[in-house]
């Protein structure tokens, strides 16, 4: 496994678990978590250049997953997750998609579940898998793979497939409702109701504040919009794989085409050689 980005970073208590679906408005979230004084809030905008964490989360996502082909059956323990988390007092955003197991794990921790209308957030994730599942993305992140890292690609397509159990936008639509469902049925099944607070964005600082037993900041509760921000992430982020393979292939392709020409000239330098000794018969 991969050396985690905690390992020189202090071990802290896991104290909220932030479980709303991503696109529930988890940037804003993990903001006023931050705001309210938590420690290292984890979110996927936060690691998205960081190859430790992906690695881990599809570690995490084959240990998850059955109906992945890279399913392991062994599914986290806590120090497998504190390698992800440790130094973090809150989580959110892809923390969600492991939901069921972080609730076991950390069973102190309480339990911020937000809820937005399904409709509105089915086509927000929408739209965000199929920038993941576009030909420029999965050719930047996938198909360059012996010239760039790979780990990002895999890892986000592990998580994808594995937590909506689809390969296509067909199969996602079919199966959305299900997986929102039971997202939200799971939470509320397992998490004791002095743990679990249901929030809607729009409700404040007070529903937090109260439930995490926080004074209420004299500051407008922060409302970031995360889709645009990880859209345009996600861009720079293909841009920056087609540079990196662009700086290994071009050497690789210049040297193929240099041993190419020479060839070439090597060939037609032997040919007019050979055709300078072909004597030609005089006629009459």
């Amino acid at each position: 496994m991969a050396r985690s980005r905690t390992e020189n970073k202090p071990k802290r208590e896991l104290q909220v678990l932030a479980l709303g679906l991503p696109r529930t408005g988890s940037a804003s979230i993990a903001e006023a978590l931050t705001i309210l004084g938590y420690k290292d809030v984890y979110h996927g905008l936060n690691v998205l250049d960081s190859p430790e964490d992906w690695s881990l989360l599809g570690s995490a996502a084959d240990a998850s997953f059955s109906i992945l082909p890279t399913y392991t059956g062994k599914p986290f323990k806590r120090k497998q997750w504190d390698e992800l988390f440790g130094p973090c007092e809150a989580v959110t955003d892809l923390a969600a998609i492991f939901a069921t197991q972080l609730i076991e794990v950390y069973p102190e921790a309480k339990v911020i579940l937000v809820i937005r209308n399904f409709d509105t957030w089915f086509r927000s994730i929408e739209g965000g898998i199929r920038l993941v599942w576009s030909f420029p993305f999965q050719l930047a992140f996938n198909h360059l793979r012996p010239f760039v890292n790979p780990v990002f690609g895999e890892a986000i397509n592990k998580i994808i497939e594995g937590f909506f159990e689809a390969k296509s936008i067909g199969e996602l639509r079919q199966k959305a409702r299900m997986v929102y469902d039971r997202h939200h049925r799971e939470i509320r099944k397992l998490v004791p109701p002095n743990r679990l607070l249901e929030y809607r964005m729009g409700q404040g600082w007070e529903p937090i504040c109260n439930f995490l037993n926080k004074p209420q900041p004299n500051i407008v509760f922060p409302r970031l919009n995360d889709a645009k921000a990880l859209r345009m992430r996600l861009k720079r982020k293909m841009r920056s794989q087609f540079v990196a393979a662009g700086i290994v292939l071009v050497p690789w392709i210049a040297g193929s085409l240099a041993v190419l020409l020479g060839g070439w000239m090597m060939a037609r330098g032997l040919g007019i050689r050979m055709l300078t000794k072909v004597t030609v018969p005089a006629i009459g």
